[in-house]
């Protein structure tokens, strides 16, 4: 009896000790039902009938800086020089660097292609990867191929996001089309989700608390977006930071909100990927993107 006694009371304090250690995490709540395309925005912003056609844009609102934001162009921030810009060189860098890599055709193998074509595989991805046992994005991939003939492009660095961008552009007007309806996608959906709304940092943000509760309020000199429609234009040619992928996005995001970044391809940032990309289902494949 004794023994019993003192066992439970081990248990009981150990109990307590997780619990005191525990990280509480604060929600910004309620947690939208996001629907897992563009067309979603009508319930959120209501502005996607202003951007859902790029043929049809209202010019009018893009000379207007308090209503410019509703066009929801990610892809051309303003002045944006579609002839020229860093996005082009990537360009040429990334198709350099994919040939060299498929001279025997076993990179493009690697990466989905479907008889050597790779029209459209840029629109399939983030994807579940039976060889990697996970959910992963295009440049998480990139990176897997590239190993797998001795070549370092790691996730994140230049040389992997003009890979990217260059597959990208040859999905150039393809809508964007992942399925989250069912299996590891799904649920990397829903993990995705909840992060989208977890509060953290030294502000207590949410990826939400801006990009949900606060669309086009002005921070920082810019007006906030819904986050519809943002995935198409990735990897993009940041003025101030050369070429960023999504991961790179989300790592600087973090750290103006205080908060910890992760390494591009961590399941966190992947499952965010995932998230985002559903919202971008419709939207066509739009690149090379410039942004402030």
């Amino acid at each position: 009896m004794k023994i019993r006694i003192i066992l439970l009371f081990t248990l009981c304090a150990g109990l307590a000790c997780a619990q005191e250690n525990a990280v509480y995490r604060d929600m910004d709540l309620p947690v939208e039902q996001y629907e897992p395309h563009v067309r979603g925005d009508m319930t959120l912003s209501k502005t996607y009938p202003y951007w859902k056609d790029r043929n049809k844009l209202d010019w009018r609102l893009a000379g207007n800086p308090e209503e410019n934001w509703k066009l929801n162009w990610k892809f051309m921030d303003p002045p944006f020089n579609n002839t020229v810009h860093g996005g082009h060189f990537a360009l040429d860098r990334g198709e350099s660097l994919y040939k060299s890599l498929n001279r025997d055709g076993r990179f493009a193998a690697c990466l989905g292609a479907t008889s050597g074509r790779l029209k459209g595989l840029r629109t399939r991805y983030p994807m579940y990867r039976k060889d990697l046992r996970r959910v992963a994005g295009l440049e998480a991939v990139i990176e897997h191929c590239a190993s797998a003939q001795g070549e370092v492009l790691q996730h994140g660095s230049y040389d992997n996001s003009a890979v990217s961008l260059y597959l990208a552009s040859l999905s150039q007007g393809m809508p964007m089309r992942i399925d989250v309806s069912k299996g590891p996608m799904r649920e990397a959906f829903e993990r995705g989700r909840q992060l989208f709304h977890t509060k953290a940092g030294r502000l207590n943000f949410a990826c939400s608390s801006c990009h949900t509760r606060n669309v086009g309020q002005l921070v920082r000199g810019s007006h906030i977006t819904t986050p519809y429609g943002d995935v198409a234009h990735y990897p993009v040619y940041r003025t101030q930071y050369r070429l960023q992928s999504l991961h790179l996005r989300m790592m600087e995001c973090n750290l103006d909100a205080g908060v910890q970044p992760l390494m591009p391809g961590s399941q966190s940032y992947t499952d965010l990927e995932v998230f985002l990309s559903a919202l971008s289902n419709g939207y066509t494949v739009s690149v090379p993107a410039e942004r402030n």
